[in-house]
């Protein structure tokens, strides 16, 4: 749980002051991590923090102060923690209610830019999830803020434009929520500022407008306040109802465009107010989007006022972005009209008549106004959607990569180019055969003036034909015929011609004919092979993988020379870029390749060889770039899941091993998982133990690193990598692994976290499972004896009955603990029930526990060794508790029995290890990583399954007989009441 008590606000000060002026690394860095567990696990300091930020004369300890609380306000304020079934906060209810207070005290009152801007910050965290009902101070000082600016007339001074952006930064907040009740608590409070912010909206755009009239200086104040006050405006409508509150939403639209068109034909005197017009089309955007049939009356006019937006130059790109953007959401809001069904459907569906004719008012608007401008709007697009030339190779790669905007917050930031693609990629999806016709009239322009054009225009064309095949291939057209363009592009022959071919060639792959395919490819390897330009590479590259898709089983993957020649090319660019987007195509491409080669050739191993040694992949593996090795792990992932278990893929073991051996000491999480799987994989005979040898000398290189990393997320595979390594016989069993045991057991006594420390727990309980698996015939229960007690009282410790105790993990950890203590219990029995003894456990009780938890044992040879170890201890429980509960071990035994029987024949063992064989060989099996079950371990557990000292019968009836014995029963029907049992008993007696 967090600590309740209040940190010494003098030592946080004291910590500050050493941070930003000690020389001394060491002691900044013991510094940095006394606030950091602060932080973390004090939430009272939020308490410290304001006493120094109020009381310090030190400005950046001040400035530090208000950071550190926003930190532990974003970390905290929503979470809890679990004790005893409990929710517990991590921030009480009073300490939040203190914070509340004390953010509104400041509000007003701080001057520093630094300070506001911050303490915004933490107002937004926090309205989020208690705006407006949980923060009524808040609520309260914009009320009455807003009503003595408008009875003061103060409305253009500092104050105002302070309460207006703290204003604003709650709204941007609050409205991301959807919740029902939420949405109605937001309601209210907009009823309650309505009337005073229309009016001071009102005043500051009267004042803006005289300033305009006057030609005032362009630095003026009012210009801040009125750009606020037109995004707030909008926010304040965004949670209100769509049917009850038309009229206000019709209002803000109206007023909101209605100053939009005024400012639009000052802008070109007055170049300072782009930042105000780019507010309001965006704003106005927003409102189109959210309410598309509720702002009819002037939707036709804020059409036109997007189409003058795209037509004019801008200084401040930002105002191009805006328009673009709000033709995009008004063709999305409005996709129901682009299919007649899905429009009658909309008529269908409308609640009354007024509805009714706001759809076919949209629909006549809409389509009018884009079916008169298409023209138009696609030629201004190409006109518009230049490639900047300032670009690397990789961004402009990328360009072309993503055409997606990913929300609200990031669309300002999205290139001119992509937005442009995005709304030739809507226009064609509402007006396709509009669309389409238009462009191929463009595209015939072009070759009847034999592509006498600016050269950006052109780019901007092909870009767009680029784009077009994911459309009709979505909606099912004829794709547009470019094979006159391919030609143009060949004749001209420049690199940029060569990029577009590659890259339209690729676009269009699943367009051309069978015959084209071939002929495709062939040029495209050529261009390959005489292209050092990266762009050229990559797009080229991404066609051939595109091509090799679409001809399938016509693709020939026995030509050698094919795989040798690209490989290389795809191993440079791995090593050159760093795109995320740029990485994953072109290893899914070296991926495919290896795969297919691989399974096609007989000798696919030297193939490879030949490769690796010819392309440098193996440098490419000595990489440092974390994005990379991420990639590359996945790759491998993929590559040895495609092939089954127990290929010879020593070349491909090679060359993840330098990967590992480059990296492990960056401690990536995936570096360690890549390790472990290896190892699962690997099978020694496959290459007569040469990439053992390689495993080996790894752990040995840095065994240092193993033994001592103590991250949570690394010490369970890192336990599990020791494993296999063990199993494999790959390392020696050393007094280093019994003490990496015990510390790894200690850590994880202390972590908070319940499914935590199971899995480390449970991670190094399997460890000490391989060990006394192996060791079986050389192990004593005395040489155990303290690890014993301990997983005695773990068993007891989770019987609790608590809801927590059948999670996954837990359950697991429990099969884990009496797997190893049935076979102490085989192995010594009598040292056992001292053991037991001397940890003060009944033995009834034990067996209690033991019959309840044996329950959820899956593998076969546990469950036998479960059976034969609970029927050796039967004797050694009191008469009453061996009535109740020796019907149910019988229940349990009879199915190991009949299975210990079935399995004598060579039949059922063979169809049993070939379901085996094809489960572990299973895709979804072997990259299930955590969950995935140890093969090798597996055949240690089933041995006894196959052993004749493990005769399940005789243990059987010698345990009956004893039991009768020793309880003075002369028949079975005195202990035994339920008839199936009675009538299975007898049948196995007469088989006897």
């Amino acid at each position: 749980m967090l600590n309740t008590e209040i940190p010494n606000p003098q030592k946080i000060e004291e910590a500050f002051n050493i941070i930003m002026n000690s020389k001394n690394q060491q002691i900044g860095k013991e510094a940095d991590t006394y606030l950091r567990n602060l932080e973390q696990n004090y939430p009272y300091i939020l308490l410290s923090l304001f006493q120094i930020f109020e009381n310090s004369q030190i400005y950046l300890n001040k400035f530090q102060a208000l950071l550190l609380i926003k930190n532990v306000i974003v970390r905290n304020w929503v979470k809890f923690q679990m004790k005893d079934n409990l929710r517990i906060q991590n921030i009480s209810e009073e300490l939040k209610n203190h914070v509340k207070d004390k953010i509104v005290q400041f509000l007003g009152v701080v001057q520093d830019d630094k300070f506001k801007k911050e303490i915004n910050i933490i107002i937004s965290v926090i309205a989020k999830h208690d705006f407006p009902i949980k923060f009524q101070g808040l609520v309260n000082y914009f009320v009455q803020g807003l009503q003595t600016i408008i009875q003061s007339g103060s409305t253009n001074c500092a104050l105002t434009y302070d309460l207006i952006c703290s204003l604003k930064v709650v709204q941007q907040s609050v409205i991301q929520n959807r919740n029902t009740a939420y949405r109605i608590q937001q309601m209210q409070f907009s009823q309650a500022i309505w009337n005073n912010l229309l009016l001071l909206w009102k005043n500051i755009t009267q004042i803006q407008q005289q300033e305009l009239q006057q030609n005032i200086n362009n630095y003026s104040f009012v210009n801040n306040i009125s750009k606020k006050l037109d995004r707030l405006l909008s926010l304040s409508i965004m949670s209100l109802n769509q049917e009850s509150d038309q009229d206000r939403i019709q209002l803000v639209f109206i007023l909101l465009l209605e100053k939009t068109a005024y400012l639009l034909k000052n802008v070109q005197q007055q170049k300072l107010l782009q930042p105000n017009l780019k507010t309001l089309i965006h704003s106005l955007g927003n409102i189109q989007n959210l309410f598309p049939l509720i702002i009819l009356q002037g939707f036709q006019d804020y059409l036109m006022l997007l189409k003058l937006i795209i037509q004019n130059d801008w200084d401040d790109k930002r105002v191009l972005r805006t328009g673009l953007i709000g033709i995009i959401k008004t063709l999305k809001s409005l996709f129901f009209l682009r299919e007649e069904h899905f429009y009658n459907k909309k008529l269908q569906e409308a609640k009354n008549e007024q509805s009714r004719q706001s759809i076919l008012m949209a629909n006549q608007l809409f389509n009018q106004f884009f079916v008169e401008n298409m023209q138009f709007l696609i030629e201004q697009l190409i006109k518009i959607a230049s490639i900047p030339t300032d670009l690397s190779d990789e961004e402009l790669i990328e360009q072309e990569e993503d055409l997606t905007i990913d929300d609200a917050k990031n669309e300002m930031q999205c290139p001119i180019f992509t937005i442009c693609l995005i709304c030739h990629d809507q226009l064609m999806l509402r007006f396709p055969e509009l669309f389409i016709q238009k462009i191929t009239q463009i595209m015939q322009q072009l070759l009847n003036s034999n592509f006498n054009a600016n050269q950006c225009i052109l780019e901007s064309f092909f870009a767009i034909l680029g784009s077009t095949p994911k459309i009709t291939t979505k909606l099912k057209l004829q794709p547009i015929q470019i094979q006159p363009i391919l030609q143009y592009l060949i004749q001209t022959n420049t690199v940029q011609s060569q990029r577009r071919f590659a890259f339209l060639c690729r676009s269009y792959s699943n367009c051309f004919t069978d015959t084209e395919l071939p002929q495709i490819l062939e040029y495209a390897r050529q261009l390959l092979n005489n292209s050092q330009d990266q762009i050229v590479q990559y797009q080229t590259l991404m066609c051939i993988k595109n091509i090799i898709t679409c001809m399938g089983q016509n693709f020939d993957f026995r030509n050698i020379q094919f795989f040798e020649q690209i490989a290389p090319v795809i191993v440079k660019l791995l090593c050159n870029l760093q795109k995320s987007n740029i990485l994953w195509p072109l290893l899914q491409l070296l991926e495919n390749l290896i795969q297919k080669y691989s399974e096609t050739n007989v000798d696919s191993m030297q193939i490879l060889v030949k490769v690796i040694e010819n392309s440098d992949i193996i440098l490419l593996m000595k990489t440092k770039s974390q994005l990379l090795i991420g990639a590359l792990c996945d790759m491998f992932f993929a590559l040895f899941v495609s092939f089954p278990l127990g290929s010879n893929l020593s070349h491909l073991y090679k060359l993840a091993l330098v990967l590992i051996d480059t990296n492990i000491d960056s401690k990536e999480n995936n570096i360690f998982e890549l390790l472990q799987f290896l190892l699962q994989e690997y099978e020694p005979i496959s290459d007569n133990n040469s990439t053992g040898v390689l495993f080996s000398n790894l752990y040995s290189t840095h065994e240092k690193l193993f033994l001592e990393d103590t991250d949570l997320n690394h010490m369970q595979t890192i336990l599990r990598v020791i494993e296999e390594l063990y199993l494999l016989n790959l390392i020696q069993l050393t007094p280093n692994i019994f003490n990496l045991l015990q510390e790894r057991l200690q850590i994880a006594q202390q972590i908070d976290c319940h499914d935590a420390a199971l899995i480390l727990k449970k991670s190094s309980i399997s460890l000490l499972e391989a060990i006394i698996l192996k060791q079986y015939d050389s192990i004593t229960v005395q040489q155990y004896e303290k690890i014993i007690v301990f997983l005695i009282q773990e068993l007891i410790k989770l019987s609790g009955g608590d809801q927590v105790d059948q999670m996954y993990y837990t359950i697991q950890y429990k099969n884990n603990i009496l797997e190893i203590l049935n076979r102490f219990i085989l192995k010594d029995l009598q040292s056992m029930i001292q053991v037991l003894y001397s940890a003060q456990v009944q033995l009834d009780q034990y067996f209690t526990l033991w019959q309840e938890t044996a329950q959820h044992i899956i593998n076969r040879g546990n469950r036998k060794i479960n059976l034969i170890s609970q029927l050796l201890f039967l004797k050694y429980i009191s008469k009453s508790t061996f009535e109740k509960l020796f019907q149910h071990v019988l229940q349990d035994a009879f199915p190991e029995i009949d299975y210990d029987f079935e399995l004598r024949s060579q039949e059922f063992r063979e169809f049993q290890q070939k379901n085996k064989k094809k489960l572990a060989n299973s895709k979804q099996i072997r990259l299930s990583k955590q969950f995935r079950n140890n093969f090798r371990k597996e055949i240690l557990q089933e041995n006894c399954l196959y052993d004749e000292t493990f005769n399940f019968r005789s243990y059987f009836f010698q345990s009956i007989q004893e039991c009768m014995k020793i309880h003075n029963y002369s028949e079975l029907t005195q202990i035994i009441t339920i008839p199936s049992i009675i009538d299975k008993l007898n049948q196995l007696l007469n088989e006897k």
